[in-house]
Formats: structure tokens, sequence, C-alpha cells
């Protein structure tokens, strides 16, 4: 969509908007807007987008082989991230909780996905704090410079897990990276006890809460979005 607009870098701005805090898509933004420094066109700079993305989807995997795996962990909704995590650790994590990212709709498809890997037990999102567990696990969808933003109840369920004196570990690709500030997540409307009431599609998240990131960078235990983007910007000009 973006390579074959008129205008490329309005394109991506448009898109970007559709779902704030999808960080991809902030990411794509800033990619195409220093293509256009470059002087580098629309459709080769999202080529390169595109060919980046799957390099670092092959290199979290191999991150993710040397990650320890959990005895027990938990975790909210649906991620791919996760779940290459608990493909590689099937045999070696005994169970996994599994809170609700709600009003999202993911349960289904993760319950389904991860019961093929682990023994998983969902959960009220209110209780993640009343099990026993030495990870808390989630995929981020962005990290901004000032937050990390997930899916809501990932911050409750890091915080719960930081009290717990359970590790925190974040998985994402470093496309996810963007140096931002994170925007206002969308909200929708649910019904409570008779009333509508305004829910944020996604939480964001404190940095300090997350102990080690899992990136296809390797584990970090600091994020820098201005370096990484800076790096990763490199890489797909190069």
């Amino acid at each position: 969509m973006v390579a074959s607009s008129a205008d490329p870098l309005a394109a991506a701005e448009k898109l970007r908007r559709v779902r704030p805090g999808m960080a991809s898509l902030d990411f794509l933004y800033l990619v195409v807007k220093e293509a256009a420094a470059r002087g580098v066109e629309a459709a080769e700079a999202a080529r390169r987008v595109s060919t980046y993305v799957e390099e670092a989807k092959r290199r979290l995997d191999a991150v993710l082989a040397e990650v320890e795996c959990p005895r027990r962990a938990v975790t909210i909704s649906f991620s791919r991230a996760v779940t290459r995590l608990l493909d590689r650790c099937r045999g070696s994590t005994e169970r996994l909780y599994l809170a609700e990212s709600r009003p999202g709709r993911e349960l289904p498809e993760a319950y389904a996905t991860y019961s093929r890997l682990v023994e998983t037990v969902p959960i009220p999102d209110s209780a993640v704090g009343a099990y026993d567990y030495d990870m808390a696990v989630a995929g981020l969808d962005g990290r901004y410079l000032d937050y990390a933003v997930n899916k809501v109840g990932t911050l409750p369920l890091f915080a719960a897990a930081k009290a717990l004196g359970a590790k925190t570990v974040a998985v994402f690709e470093s496309y996810k990276v963007v140096p931002l500030p994170a925007p206002r997540p969308p909200v929708v409307e649910v019904e409570l006890a008779g009333r509508r009431v305004e829910v944020p599609l996604f939480d964001k998240m404190p940095p300090g809460l997350v102990d080690l990131a899992v990136t296809d960078l390797g584990v970090l235990r600091e994020v820098q979005p201005p370096a990484v983007f800076s790096s990763v910007v490199e890489k797909i000009f190069i």
C-alpha cells in the first residue's frame, strides 16, 4: 500500500494512525521517512523493510534457543514470539498460566496454541498474583522512548510478577523499537454492570518492569530505542 501510493510518506503516516501502539507501523513510517531523506524510492524501502522483518524473525528464533526455560510461567493473550519460546521449552516448562486480555478476543487462539506445547491453565486476569510461577513472559507490540506497549492487562501482570519475585521477560523483534513517545492507545466500549465503559486496548508499561528483553539483537537488560533504531536503519539501508 505504501510503496504503490502517490505519496508514500503520507500513506505510511495514515496507516500508523489506524492502530496507535502497533510500533511496527510506526517503524515503517520512520523508515519511509528516512528513505525519502536518502533519496531511496518507497518501493525499494518497502522491499528492504520486508526483508529485514523476515530476517529479524529468524534471528529471534536463534536468540530464543539461548534463553533459560521457566519451570512455570504466566502470560497474557496470544503472542507468536511467546509461542516460539514455549515450543523451544517443550518438555522443560511444566505449566503455563494464561490470563485473558479483555476486551481482546485472542484467548481461544492462545489457549489452543499454547496447549499443544505445554499444560496451559486459563486464569482470570485479576488472579495473576495468585499462582506459583518463576517467569512472566509477553510479546510486546512496541517499545517506545517512554513505555513498553502491549495488550491491556500486561501492566498488572508484570507488576504482580515483580512483586512475587518472578523474572519478567518481554520478547519482541527490533522492528518494534521506535524512538518516539508512546501514543495514546485506542479505546473500545464494553458493558460492565449495565454501564458502558471505555477501556484501552493497550497498556503503557514502565520499562523498569521488564527484567530481560529478548530480541533478534540478543538478550538485553536495557533497551535504548534511539540507538536500536539507528542500528536497524543502517542495516536496512546498507
